[in-house]
């Protein structure tokens, strides 16, 4: 029986609608889906389906030469594998998103079946699956590489970031139930004789690819709105010289650790096991993190940056 062409018409200008609001007004499935009306993994669907019947072309133009010269400096002068420098913008999540949307491209682009990905906490990284989607299901596995908190949002917790990655790729994830931070080396040492956490975290350990937002010792960092610590120690780190941190430990500006001890409460990989990670991708985009970034790049532990240009020429300039 043959489709009404007018009912075919209005599908193809609905799906050219949505393919706008995502990929030219730079709305998250999320916010597409609260446009329309209709539940993100429909949005997901039918943005595949866009592509798939050529009402969306994704083409790879050459990056501006500031961009280029931006990350080819940050390779030089850091060691880096690689860096993606996405367009800056004023306001913050735009700036995000943009980030996001170029983390996303990067896993798109280098992911592939059997690859296991172990994921951090934070807002930069839980914005990537809203950009994440691969033009195959890529059977990868996704690993939370740390514990949770109730007292924040989905979508700066591990389990729940890995959760969007695998359904967004067919892939699976394996999620840590536990907390963040505990109170003691001895509490953290039981939780890790559970195998809940014990064999999740072996499996973060052999990942192929980590990923990890910059946080710092502010007063609304994340791991102060986690409850992992509280303001008054955060501004107690940040008085010992800690300009940032990553997965919860925290370094100076030379990108030497800061309160060791502390570390041993923390329910997660360490700066040791990420060295054994392949690569270390790091995500980063909020204006007051330049000192975090080059901290972060001086421990040796990240392969690959991902920010935004404004990021980039202030960690260079800083460096000059």
């Amino acid at each position: 029986m043959l489709q009404d062409p007018d009912e075919d018409r209005s599908f193809l200008e609905f799906l050219s609608h949505m393919a706008s609001l995502y990929y030219l007004e730079g709305k998250t499935q999320v916010e597409v889906a609260r446009t329309l009306g209709i539940s993100r993994q429909k949005v997901q669907r039918l943005l595949r389906q866009a592509r798939d019947l050529g009402i969306v072309e994704i083409n790879i133009k050459s990056l501006t030469a500031v961009s280029l010269d931006l990350e080819n400096k940050l390779k030089n002068r850091f060691g880096l594998q690689n860096a993606i420098v996405a367009p800056s913008f004023p306001d913050e999540e735009e700036r995000r998103h943009s980030v996001a949307r170029a983390a996303a491209g990067y896993l798109e682009r280098h992911l592939s079946d059997g690859m296991v990905v172990t994921v951090g906490m934070g807002r930069n990284t839980g914005e990537i699956p809203e950009f994440y989607m691969p033009s195959r299901s890529t059977a990868c596995t996704f690993v939370s590489a740390m514990g949770s908190s109730p007292h924040v949002g989905e979508s700066i917790n591990p389990n729940d970031i890995c959760q969007k990655l695998a359904v967004n790729s067919g892939g699976q994830a394996f999620h840590l139930h536990a907390p963040a931070y505990v109170e003691s080396e001895g509490v953290r040492d039981i939780l890790y004789a559970q195998e809940a956490v014990g064999p999740i975290l072996k499996r973060a350990r052999k990942a192929d690819i980590a990923i990890v937002g910059i946080g710092t010792p502010a007063d609304d960092a994340t791991l102060v709105r986690m409850d992992c610590i509280s303001r008054t120690a955060a501004r107690q780190l940040a008085k010992s010289g800690a300009v940032g941190d990553m997965l919860g430990t925290f370094f100076n500006e030379d990108g030497r650790l800061i309160d060791p001890e502390e570390h041993v409460n923390l329910v997660g990989l360490t700066f040791e096991n990420l060295r054994s990670i392949h690569t270390v991708i790091a995500v980063v985009s909020e204006m007051d993190k330049s000192k975090a970034i080059l901290g972060a790049l001086r421990t040796g532990v990240i392969h690959v940056l991902v920010t935004d240009s404004d990021n980039a020429m202030e960690v260079l300039r800083m460096v000059e």
